[in-house]
Order: structure tokens, then sequence, then C-alpha cells
């Protein structure tokens, strides 16, 4: 008998001919505080604390699937499954736990968890470092994506149930200060191109089932309450989004779960449950944030110590001395802005010459952070990606272009493995495909995705995980970013022979999404 419990958000318990597996169980808040689980699933956490748990597998260290206040009560002797990502941060940090019986596995790596049961690891192949696990257990194919974003073309098929993000996890569009009209359509066309992913997931797998999980997170801080609006941002529920799901997927059943709702084994179909959380969402969050006060007041307690001009200018060196290779042809700067003061800083080797040259470099990129966040960052308690999604922050730029770079320093920049690895692969990466009389780059330049699936229409190559747009013509970037796509006509046919054909996608739309940058 297999059963897999929703224990919320991305967490789930599943056990199989005596087997249990934890995976992704998180019930502390989230980055500064900020981020709790919807619904409210802390009734299940004594059980899980108490529970015997063969196996643990924790996709990424991101707070909401890496809650270590929860993993530092697991018995140390419990086996993980960790993705082998090239930092091996996630391997460090779980053995500073205790949790030393690790079991590493890369892309696409199984591991027999029993007679009859094996666990597949996948991988974000880009520089991001996710995963999602492939669970078979006596003939039931489970697939945990929650949001990681596997190359497409590296998907399984035959899968009976599909868990997968449908709700944002970021803080782009509605961290920047846009105005009401382009906030909105910023936010349409991230929501339209989340639901053209899962679409994508969906038929690719062949799921049978589709769990909605991985989100929304929801936000009890009153300074916060602005992003718990389903329709102005990019965290809807599922029953917003529902009808769009069915009309795409009309074969697909939806199991809809509450925080400890088991999905049994013989049938993954579930109904709607019942839940305050569903028929009085406004009263719900009220009563939740009252229960919780304790937890989101933490963030506000005490005085923060006000950060210094040496302090900011040490921390941003440090970061340019960690990234050389990164920002070595990199010319631009940021803006910081922080309680009354603010700081212009310029930002790779050549803007560093162009500062001391007195031609100064305009930021195009500006970030209003409250005192205590930047405390928090400069103190080493938070990096600039939990800053960023903790919503605390406002952002401002101009243009209004994706800068890989810059983000790429402020996410991964303490980690400088992974932004080293951006750099090879911004060269390293020719591998080409022939589609529709041409022949372009295989793995989009912003986030490696496989552009065998692109969409390719009206002169217009769009990637299919954050829809920037290349003109076939020149290469040009149309929208999301200003990276190029080498691109160009398909030889003659007494030229090389085509590379493999990817595995045909059904067309979702052929219509150009504007500003879908993640």
């Amino acid at each position: 008998m297999t059963s897999i419990r929703h224990l919320g958000h991305a967490g789930f318990a599943v056990e199989h001919a005596g087997l249990r597996l934890l995976i992704d169980p998180w019930f502390h808040p989230a980055f500064l505080d900020a981020w709790f689980p919807y619904p409210d699933n802390r009734h299940l956490l004594p059980e899980v604390l108490a529970g015997r748990w063969d196996f643990l597998y924790v996709s990424h260290v991101h707070e909401d699937h890496f809650d270590e206040r929860l993993l530092a009560q697991l018995p140390r002797d419990t086996t993980v499954l960790v993705p082998r990502y090239r930092t091996r941060s996630l391997q460090r940090r779980l053995a500073a736990l205790g949790f030393t019986r690790q079991v590493l596995l890369g892309h696409r790596e199984t591991h027999r968890l029993g007679p009859d049961a094996t666990a597949t690891m996948l991988l974000d192949t880009s520089h991001k470092e996710d995963s999602g696990l492939l669970l078979d257990l006596g003939g039931l194919r489970f697939l945990d994506l929650n949001d990681c974003n596997p190359p497409l073309s590296d998907l399984p098929d035959g899968v009976d149930l599909l868990a997968a993000q449908y709700s944002g996890a970021m803080w782009y569009p509605n961290a920047y200060d846009y105005p009401p009209a382009v906030m909105a359509e910023k936010t349409a066309a991230v929501r339209a191109g989340l639901m053209d992913s899962l679409v994508r997931k969906v038929r690719l797998t062949g799921a049978r089932s589709y769990l909605p999980s991985a989100g929304p997170a929801c936000f009890l801080d009153p300074e916060l309450d602005r992003f718990n609006d389903r329709e102005r941002t990019i965290f809807p529920h599922w029953e917003d989004v529902a009808a769009d799901f069915a009309a795409a997927c009309p074969g697909t059943a939806v199991v809809r779960t509450a925080p400890g709702d088991t999905v049994p084994g013989d049938t993954v179909d579930g109904p709607v449950p019942p839940g305050r959380w569903l028929t009085d969402p406004a009263g719900y969050l009220a009563d939740y944030r009252e229960r919780r006060r304790g937890e989101w007041q933490a963030y506000h307690h005490g005085a923060a110590e006000p950060p210094t001009a040496a302090e900011v200018d040490a921390h941003f060196d440090r970061l340019r001395r960690l990234n050389r290779p990164l920002l070595a042809d990199y010319r631009a700067g940021l803006a910081l802005e922080a309680g009354g003061e603010a700081w212009r800083i310029p930002l790779g080797d050549l803007a560093a010459r162009a500062d001391l040259e007195d031609e100064p470099v305009d930021p195009a990129y500006t970030i209003r952070v409250p005192p205590r966040a930047l405390r928090a960052v400069l103190d080493g308690r938070a990096g600039w990606e939990e800053a960023l999604l903790s919503m605390r922050l406002a952002l401002h730029r101009d243009p209004d272009v994706f800068d890989l770079t810059l983000l790429s320093l402020l996410r991964y920049g303490h980690r400088p493995a992974q932004t080293r690895r951006l750099v090879r692969e911004r060269g390293a990466r020719d591998e080409t495909v022939r589609r529709d009389g041409l022949v372009l780059q295989r793995w989009c330049p912003h986030a490696g995705e496989d552009l065998s699936h692109a969409l390719i229409a009206d002169g217009v190559v769009e990637c299919p995980r954050h829809h920037w747009r290349w003109s076939t013509e020149t290469g040009a970037c149309l929208s999301g970013g200003s990276l190029p796509l080498r691109v160009g006509p398909e030889p003659a046919a007494s030229g090389p022979a085509p590379p493999t054909e990817p595995v045909p996608v059904p067309a979702l739309s052929t219509e150009p999404a504007e500003g879908r940058i993640p």
C-alpha cells in the first residue's frame, strides 16, 4: 500500500511497503519572518517530529524548503537524499546539523529505496540550484517538482501524480515600483507564464493527476499585507487559476488537498476539501495572523543598528573580490537606499575604472531596503536573495531591463562557484538545434532552458521557461533582458546532418508574451 500525505506547501510524507520518506517539510516563517505556509499546517508539526523516517529529501536551500528549525529536531541518523549541486552548500548545511548519512544524486541518477521503490533526482541544470524527485513506488510514479524547472527534454513520462508549482515565488514584479497599469500588465504576464510552464510539464510527463503545491505563501506581517492580494500579485490561490488549467489540460484530474490530507495509492483522484481557508479566506488570514503574532513580530524586535558606509563598502568589496570572473567586463552600478542614507556602488572593473576617470556610472537598479533588513544582510543572517524574497525591499530600474549579471551577483555572489559556472556556460554551450528552418543555440542564455521546446512564430523565438524573446533575424533580445541569442537560417540540405529531433510539445500559444521576466 502506498500513501502520499500532503503536509502543506511543498511538503509530503510518503509511505510505501514499510518505507517512510519525508519531503521538504516547512512549518516556520521564512525570509526575514515574512513568508508563512498557507493554509496553516502547524497542527502537523508534532507528528512530523515524532515520526520515524527512513529517508529525508530537501530539494534546495530556500527557507520554505530548508526549514532549519524543524530539521534541527529530526533524528540525525535519517538518510538524506541530497541533490549533487556544484557548490555543495546544501550538503554542508545538512552536515552541520548532524545529517552525515547522505546519498548524493546527480541529474537523473537513481537510488533504490527498497525492493520495489526507487528515487530519481532531477536538477535544474542552469546556474540555479533547484531539484525535483521522481518516486517509483510499486508501479505508482509520483513526480515532485516543487518549484524546480529541469530541462523540459529531461522530464520523465508515464507519471501518475505530479506535484508542481502554479503560484509565483519571486519578487518580480510586485516588489518593483511600477505604475498600476504597468504592474497589472506584468503581473498578468508572469501568471500566464507560470500556467504555461505548468501545462507543459503536465503534457510532457503525461500526468494522470496534478496536485497543486509549492505555493502560495502568505504574509502575516501587516506591513506586507498587500502581497496577499490574489488578483494583483503573482501569488494566486489554486481556485483563481483552476479554470485555466482545466481548459488546457481537460484530461488531467486535479487533487485538491488541505494540509494533512492523504492521496491513496489505488486512486489519485480526490475531492475538494472543505475549510475556512477556502470559504472565508479574509477571516481565516486574520485569525492566522493573530495565532502566529509572536513569530511575525520577531522581525521587528529590538533596535536595529544603523548600517554604516564602511560596512556597505566592505560588503560589496568582498562580493567584487569573490566574483571577479563575473564582473570582469561589467560596467554598471547599483544604487542602495536605507534609512535616509544612499550609496552609489560601482560594480566590476570597468565601472571602477570609469569612476576613477571621473566618468560616473549611473546605476540602472535602485534597491530601497529597510535598515533592519540591510543589517541582517551585512551581519550574514540573510543573503540578498532571502532579503529580496521577503518582499520587504523595493526596487526600481531604468531602463526596465533584467540585468542577469547584477542579479546573479546578489543571489549567488556569496557562493562564487555558481557565478563562475555561469560565466563558463556563457561561452561553452555551443550545442545547436534545428527548428522551423533555423539553427539556434540549444540552451537559453538566461537560465539554460532547452530551446528545443521554444515557441517560434512571426520572426520571434520565445523561451518556454521565462519567456524571453529574440529576433530570428538578428538574435537581438526583444523582451526579458539584454542577452542575445545565436540564431541563423538552416543551411542547405547538403550541409551537416541535423541533430536528433526534439520531443514535440503541443503548442500552447503563438501570441507574444511581453514582459515575462523572472
